[in-house]
């Protein structure tokens, strides 16, 4: 269908109408046809719902199943400290009450074993340090040096120390002269004093004089002194009563001024006795720009160079250091012995130690001390051995190789032989142990990272604060050290070595 449209006057332009659809006959079956099939779709989604929900599901079991298997790996770990349980190889007769110190009778031809270690001072190293804060002006000696007792090692710049004994000097010297100065007027009052006392005496001498008079002339009978007389005579007595006082408050004037110059005079002598304190602070701390040597010994490292600043308070320990000493004709070897062979280590040991510094040189040494903790980490018992006659070439970190021999005794003869007579004994910690009774106690025990509850039969030896264990350990393992009173069976822990 077509028709036209005036736009402009004289303009004719086409416009295109659309015919309507044409409507279709609606009856009951279309109906009933067209809700079945919105139902069936209905239903399809209805079907389709379950089919989304299952990947949900799954997952959810699968964390669920996760965190019931790995969930305690999630949670952090308890960190404990733990120590090893030590082995030791005993002699039936072997005596474990002997003392530190007690001698034994030693075997130097008969090695039980050998092992390494390293040259260090003994007992340690001497630290020299600035014992104030300063800047190093020379230095005097070098590393490797041979020092002798008193010998100067450095110095620092003194010119503050020097300005301040100057000036702690002078301030005595001015507190002496105003002590001079109060003092001086002492005389001069004391003189007052006296002279006002004199005066006191000869003004009541007038008084009495006076006094006498009046009391004369008071006595005559009437008529024969005219009151005037009488009244002039009482007159006079008065005021030189009034003389008596003023003398008098003017002594306790004197008085109170002598006072305030001895009060002065003691105030000064204990500003003084401050100023000479602080005098000697300040020639102490002069001194003390130069350091000297505590003992005979050798330089092992130097810490000063001129320039460098030496702080004593800072959070450097070797912030004020100037050197490390050592004694060379006091040594010792640091040495590691396994724990296979820790059982044969005894106080007052025979040790022979050499070195490739001196190859046919061979030291006499003994065992002075077994510390009481072992390495867990290279699985060792650290043992001193004091070199009895140390060569003066000998210097702390050089390496060794100790040689163990035997003390006299038949406990030793046996272990010469290696036979039978020697036990494996185990060792724990006592404070590692709980509800202990007199033959069995109970221990934490950490298990590839988890605590794990032992109980443990005890026996009768103790070592340096070690318990021996019959029953419940077995070598390598390691105890939990207190606090584990929070611990748990099965529980997730982290182990550090106690140091």
């Amino acid at each position: 269908m077509s028709a036209t449209s005036l736009s402009h006057p004289g303009t004719i332009v086409p416009v295109n109408f659309r015919a309507p659809l044409p409507l279709l006959p609606m009856n009951l079956e279309k109906i009933t046809s067209l809700k079945e099939s919105t139902q069936n779709s209905n239903s399809s989604r209805s079907r389709r719902l379950p089919a989304v929900l299952l990947p949900v599901g799954l997952l959810i079991a699968f964390v669920a199943v996760f965190g019931l298997m790995f969930g305690s790996r999630l949670l952090p770990a308890t960190e404990v400290t733990t120590a090893s349980v030590i082995a030791l190889r005993l002699n039936p007769d072997q005596s474990t009450n002997q003392k530190p110190g007690n001698k034994v009778e030693s075997d130097r031809t008969t090695v039980l074993f050998q092992s390494s270690g390293w040259i260090e001072p003994d007992p340690y190293i001497i630290n020299v340090p600035a014992l104030i804060n300063g800047v190093v002006d020379e230095v005097f000696t070098l590393e490797g040096q041979h020092v002798e007792k008193g010998d100067t090692l450095a110095t620092l710049i003194d010119d503050d120390a020097l300005l301040d004994v100057e000036h702690a000097t002078k301030a005595i010297a001015t507190l002496d002269a105003m002590k001079i100065a109060h003092c001086a007027q002492l005389p001069v009052l004391n003189a007052e004093m006296q002279g006002v006392q004199k005066q006191i005496e000869a003004a009541r001498a007038l008084h009495a004089e006076l006094l006498d008079a009046a009391t004369r002339l008071a006595s005559v009978p009437s008529g024969s002194v005219s009151a005037l007389a009488v009244r002039q005579a009482q007159l006079k007595v008065d005021a030189q009563k009034a003389v008596i006082d003023e003398a008098t408050a003017n002594l306790a004037g004197v008085i109170a001024k002598i006072n305030k110059v001895n009060l002065e005079k003691i105030s000064v002598n204990a500003e003084i006795s401050a100023a000479q304190t602080e005098l000697a602070r300040k020639n102490l701390a002069l001194e003390r720009t130069i350091i000297r040597s505590p003992i005979n010994g050798i330089v092992l490292h130097l810490h000063a160079e001129p320039g460098k600043k030496r702080m004593l308070t800072s959070d450097d320990p070797k912030s004020a250091n100037i050197v490390e000493l050592y004694d060379p004709e006091k040594l010792q070897a640091r040495i590691d012995v396994p724990l296979s062979e820790a059982a044969s280590l005894q106080i007052g040991q025979a040790v022979s130690i050499t070195t490739d510094l001196l190859p046919d040189t061979r030291f006499a040494g003994e065992v002075t001390r077994i510390m009481g903790e072992a390495d867990l980490q290279r699985n060792t018992l650290q043992a001193k051995v004091r070199l009895h006659e140390p060569d003066t070439r000998l210097r702390p970190e050089m390496l060794v190789r100790a040689a163990f021999h035997p003390s006299g005794g038949s406990g030793n003869t046996a272990a010469q032989k290696g036979g039978t007579a020697q036990r494996l004994t185990l060792f724990v910690p006592a404070n590692s142990l709980f509800e202990r009774s007199q033959e069995s106690a109970r221990v934490w025990s950490a298990d590839r990272g988890r605590a794990r509850l032992r109980t443990l039969i005890l026996g009768p030896e103790k070592r340096e604060g070690y318990i021996q264990v019959i029953e419940g350990l077995k070598p390598g393992d390691q105890v939990v050290l207190p606090p584990f009173d929070g611990l748990k069976e099965n529980q997730r822990i982290k182990s550090s070595p106690s140091r």
